[in-house]
């Protein structure tokens, strides 16, 4: 039978030794486990079916006998009544399904060593399956280690190109651009020094003209304060 071959092959198949020949082991670890849950499926269809051929042969070889037991009864009590003719078509018929009981202990045998055979390769399928599920797994968490670590590896790669080039360009400069640099803000931290020493001024002078002025004009009610009173007297 082709399942049986495939079986076999799946059964005896090293997952290791075929995940060191692929080209990409995930992608033939979930090919390994398709194939083998497709075959389990095909597996247990003819597991039952041989199952059943085995329970249905037990029963008929049962129902055999029964009916031997029951020939053998019949061909008593005929013989008793002194019918031999008819005891030896009773006696043939129970040696026909006797021979019928032989022919069906042969099949029994046969359908009972498939069944077995068939569920011993079913469970060494399915522990399999387990092995090749649990490896593609593990090559899953290798495989995004290793996709982490390349872009672990690669962000510090352009870190360092990164720094490189930054290095590079203070080099560049050290020689005297940064030193004009240097001269432009000190220029312009001088700058911002006059205006705000201008502002002072301007805002103090302000102040001055102010105070006078209210000087001004407190004199101003002062003196008419005097002359109030004055004219009241």
């Amino acid at each position: 039978m082709k399942i049986l071959a495939r079986m076999s092959r799946l059964i005896s198949a090293n997952i290791n030794h075929l995940l060191d020949q692929a080209e990409d082991p995930e992608v033939m670890v979930k090919e390994i486990i398709r194939n083998m849950e497709e075959s389990i499926i095909e597996l247990r269809r003819e597991t039952v079916k041989a199952v059943a051929s085995q329970k249905q042969l037990q029963k008929q070889i049962q129902t055999a006998r029964e009916l031997i037991a029951d020939l053998e009864e019949k061909a008593r009590l005929v013989l008793k009544k002194n019918d031999e003719e008819l005891a030896r078509r009773v006696l043939a018929k129970k040696l026909h399904t006797e021979k019928t009981v032989v022919t069906l202990e042969v099949e029994l045998k046969s359908a009972t060593e498939i069944a077995n055979q068939l569920k011993n390769d079913l469970a060494k399928l399915e522990d399999q399956v387990q092995v090749a599920r649990r490896k593609k797994d593990e090559l899953i968490r290798r495989k995004r280690s290793a996709e982490s670590q390349i872009r672990t590896h690669e962000a510090a790669r352009k870190s360092a190109e990164v720094i490189a080039a930054a290095s590079g360009t203070i080099s560049e400069y050290s020689a005297g651009g940064l030193d004009q640099y240097e001269d432009a803000i000190v220029r312009l931290e001088a700058e911002a020094e006059a205006v705000q020493e201008v502002l002072r001024t301007q805002i103090e002078t302000e102040l001055d003209l102010q105070k006078l002025a209210e000087e001004n004009l407190i004199e101003e009610e002062l003196q008419r304060l005097k002359l109030l009173q004055q004219g009241g007297e």
